[in-house]
């Protein structure tokens, strides 16, 4: 830990954030030993660090919180995994169709609530740069920007999404493959 930049009180969010998050990524690795969870808990602690950094007076009061959020967020992404239904999405589950855009076939429709319900399926981290990849038309570089995370690492994280979004509409038939 670069532990004298911390002691310096005009440190930027960005570069405190930078060292705070390989820092909330260890412990996540530690406690899970994967890279999936441990990117979860390190995205999670960012973010959460985020919104309370204007309330914070020094580096160092960033970094115990830093270390705190990511020892709780560790036990919600294991308890959130523990809950999560491991069951494909099939033609026959129940889609909640939107009101029908003028000129939007039944097709387009189901395949829209297809879509929406297999974007639920991937983990919470995956949806928010889903979101702010498919529906703010971020790109990777922006998105890395707001949320922190390198930017290749969000770029392999969307790849994994767009190939679990695939995956799930192929296994229930909405597309072919």
């Amino acid at each position: 830990m670069e532990h004298t930049e911390l002691t310096s009180s005009s440190i930027s969010f960005e570069r405190l954030a930078h060292i705070l998050r390989s820092r909330a990524k260890q412990i996540g690795l530690s406690f899970f030993g994967g890279e999936e969870a441990a990117e979860d808990v390190a995205q999670e602690t960012i973010i959460s660090l985020w919104k309370a950094w204007g309330t914070l007076s020094s580096p160092l009061e960033a970094e115990r919180l830093a270390i705190r959020i990511a020892k709780h967020e560790c036990i919600n992404v294991w308890r959130r995994e523990q809950r999560r239904p491991h069951s494909p999405l099939t033609a026959s589950h129940e889609v909640t169709l939107p009101a029908s855009e003028e000129g939007q076939t039944l097709e387009e429709s189901e395949l829209k609530a297809a879509l929406h319900n297999a974007t639920q399926t991937l983990r919470r981290s995956e949806q928010r740069l889903w979101r702010m990849f498919a529906e703010a038309q971020m790109d990777t570089r922006e998105i890395a920007i707001a949320t922190g995370i390198n930017a290749r690492t969000v770029s392999a994280m969307l790849s994994h999404a767009r190939g679990h979004i695939y995956n799930v509409l192929k296994e229930g038939g909405y597309i072919d493959g």
